[in-house]
């Protein structure tokens, strides 16, 4: 009678094991709870339209400046996404030059700017030279080192002069320029 009874218990045994067998799987394979406070999901928390803001020297001087048409500001990484940016870069001794573009994006810290869709870089003529203009898909700007980059193609102009290549480095600290690859252009000597 014993064994009939350990025969019997066997199976529902075995049945509780696959029960908190099942359970414990459901558990671990199920998503974790979502945040449901925003803050980790990609939603801006303010907008502007219209909006301009200066950064000034030490000594009261524009150094540069970004406008654009539309921004909003993202709390989870705090970048800030601009819609047909402006940059203007004044230096003391130079022609300012801008930059315009579709789309930017600003780093949550600030310390880099990327536009995206038709990059257009413009420095006035002035002090004798014409006006540089370069276009590109992309740029990446980086304003307290006063660098410039980008790892798509390019075309400068100045006068009758172009350059194009793929690829570009701009540090304007030291005045260093570097197309990076695939690079052809014609240079007019003038008179």
């Amino acid at each position: 009678m014993r064994r009939n009874r350990t025969s019997s218990l066997f199976p529902l045994l075995l049945l509780l094991v696959l029960a908190a067998g099942s359970f414990w799987l459901e558990r671990a394979v199920q998503a974790p709870d979502r945040d449901n406070s925003g803050k980790t999901r990609h939603d801006p928390d303010f907008i502007a339209e219209d909006f301009g803001v200066t950064k000034m020297s030490t000594t009261g001087k524009p150094e540069y400046s970004l406008s654009a048409t539309r921004m909003l500001h993202f709390p989870d990484d705090e970048s800030t996404d601009i819609v047909e940016p402006r940059l203007v870069q004044q230096h003391d001794d130079a022609a300012p030059i801008v930059i315009r573009a579709n789309r930017g994006v600003v780093s949550g810290d600030g310390e880099e700017a990327s536009f995206y869709g038709d990059v257009v870089v413009v420095r006035e003529a002035g002090r004798g030279r014409s006006e540089l203009r370069m276009r590109t898909e992309y740029l990446q700007i980086v304003p307290e080192r006063d660098l410039a980059r980008t790892d798509k193609p390019v075309t400068i102009t100045e006068g009758r002069s172009r350059l194009a290549g793929v690829g570009m480095e701009l540090n304007n600290k030291t005045r260093r320029f570097e197309l990076l690859s695939q690079v052809r252009g014609t240079f007019d000597a003038g008179k």
